[in-house]
């Protein structure tokens, strides 16, 4: 077992309160009357049977971190729960499902709590995973890890860079493990090695009998459940309490982060289309981002950033003669592979967003369609905060593997492209939030009709997508459908864009 990261002050107050909390509730701590949950009333009893099973402990709305521990990354979704259960076991886990069972109440899984549509929080029970974050390496030599169903993807970095390993990660520290993985995990390195998703070989989760599964892996007796833990997203069959990860050994990376502010047409083309044709060892984001409603100029700066493992060519041959256009450049060679993550990583603190995403080919982005992303991009009303519309570079490996292979069916493509709004309620007023909202889905409307582009990602859900099973799913719906009949017929995971049983 690897040694935990020494806490910080912070991290130290909030594991206080934790522990006082868990014993506040066998003692002195009132609870309410009687809390809602689907329809039921669960009294105050329940929750307090609830507290003696999850040693973990029950968080209540008096407790001073509970805001902490309830509040989600997009602020549009802020409910607060009736009780926090913190599961520090699979047994703790257990028991919620059982209780929720028993109650019929109302719930939801979080990890990192980052779901972009909201679908981890909830006014009942909030199952929070988060005290289930242990990371170990496996015996055997052969470059495993095992994640605890509650780790944040900045433990997990932190573990990997003590053995000197890694995965296809993704940028930002604060999200949950479990999340990522379940819904595909994309990142720099996806192109070399795969999906987050394509990389786990085996997981544990709990499902809605309450029974516990423990390390189920492809050819065993739950193979198609866990054909469907890899890309058919959280909070569908159970909850995954420990995720096995292959890994492999770092090695040095050219880090790159380019900047344009002039020929955005040209230079956004010529990267769309020339990038597609990169070895699978480059792996790279492309922003297009609109400053702050206000700001001078309103001008559009096209980014590239990303890394480069070590192969037969540069990141300067890959990006060609349109480099020379850039206004600002930094290509660091040679960089050790985990202090250049420090430079690729992003924090994210809770905001108001709504994002929507879908997948193109390179073949089909014509210099038309550009000019017209351009052309919309710069009539955007605009927030007080900056926006944007991106490209994540899937191929290379992502395309190795069929689209029926795993859950994740987003195969053949060469971007995953997608258009965010962002405001703040207190500086945004609602009428100006309603208009950039509508002009983001003629934005995408255009662009997914002039590129061809189709999909949408599961781990980006959109709330206001209509046929979201199609869209994040495809072919492999009817056989997601299957699977959650075969383990949740009575849709007890459940929740506005879940896999539904037959």
């Amino acid at each position: 077992m690897l040694k935990p990261v020494q806490p910080s002050r912070r991290t130290f107050l909030v594991g206080a309160g934790r522990f006082a909390a868990a014993s506040a509730l066998a003692s002195v701590v009132p609870f309410p009357a009687a809390a809602e949950a689907t329809g039921h009333r669960v009294e105050a009893s329940a929750l307090k049977d609830l507290a003696k099973a999850v040693q973990g402990g029950v968080v209540l709305p008096d407790d001073p971190f509970f805001g902490d521990y309830a509040r989600p990354n997009n602020l549009r979704f802020r409910t607060l729960p009736t009780a926090i259960a913190r599961c520090a076991s699979d047994q703790d886990v257990q028991a919620c499902v059982a209780w929720v069972r028993k109650h019929g109440a109302r719930f939801a899984v979080r990890s990192g709590g980052h779901n972009y549509a909201g679908f981890s929080t909830t006014p009942g029970l909030l199952i929070d995973m988060t005290p289930m974050s242990s990371i170990a390496a496996l015996p055997g030599g052969d470059g495993l890890v095992k994640v605890g169903g509650g780790a944040l993807n900045g433990m997990v970095y932190q573990a990997l860079e003590r053995l000197n390993r890694t995965i296809t990660h993704g940028r930002c520290t604060t999200v949950g493990a479990a999340g990522f993985l379940l819904g595909g995990g994309i990142g720099f390195n996806m192109r070399m090695y795969g999906m987050g998703s394509d990389l786990l070989q085996a997981t544990s989760i709990v499902t809605a009998d309450g029974a516990l599964h423990a390390d189920i892996q492809d050819g065993g007796a739950d193979r198609d459940l866990f054909w469907a833990c890899r890309g058919g997203a959280g909070g569908n069959f159970g909850i995954n309490t420990s995720f096995t990860l292959r890994t492999f050994p770092v090695e040095t990376v050219t880090f790159f982060d380019i900047t344009w502010t002039t020929d955005v047409d040209e230079v956004l083309y010529t990267l769309l289309t020339r990038l597609a044709e990169a070895p699978p060892e480059f792996g790279s984001k492309i922003s297009v981002t609109k400053p702050p409603r206000g700001s001078v100029g309103q001008t559009l700066t096209i980014s590239l950033l990303g890394q480069l493992h070590k192969c037969s060519t540069t990141v300067e041959a890959i990006i060609g003669p349109v480099l020379e256009k850039a206004s600002k450049k930094t290509i660091s060679p040679d960089m050790p592979y985990w202090p250049a993550q420090d430079l690729l990583s992003e924090f994210t603190y809770p905001y108001f967003y709504q994002e929507k995403s879908s997948y193109m080919k390179a073949a089909a982005i014509t210099p038309d369609a550009v000019a017209n992303m351009v052309r919309l991009a710069r009539r955007m009303p605009g927030t007080s905060m900056a926006n944007a519309f991106k490209f994540f570079q899937v191929g290379g490996q992502v395309n190795a593997t069929p689209a029926d292979a795993t859950a994740y069916v987003h195969r053949g493509y060469d971007w995953l492209f997608s258009s965010e709004v962002n405001w703040w309620d207190r500086k945004d007023p609602r009428t100006l939030v309603d208009e950039n909202l509508a002009w983001q889905e003629r934005f995408y409307a255009d662009v997914n009709k002039a590129t061809k582009a189709v999909g949408a990602f599961q781990n980006f859900p959109d709330p206001s997508l209509k046929d979201w099973s199609t869209a994040y799913y495809g072919g492999n719906y009817a056989k997601l459908r299957r699977v959650k009949t075969a383990y949740d017929k009575t849709d007890l995971f459940t929740y506005r864009q879940g896999i539904k049983p037959l």
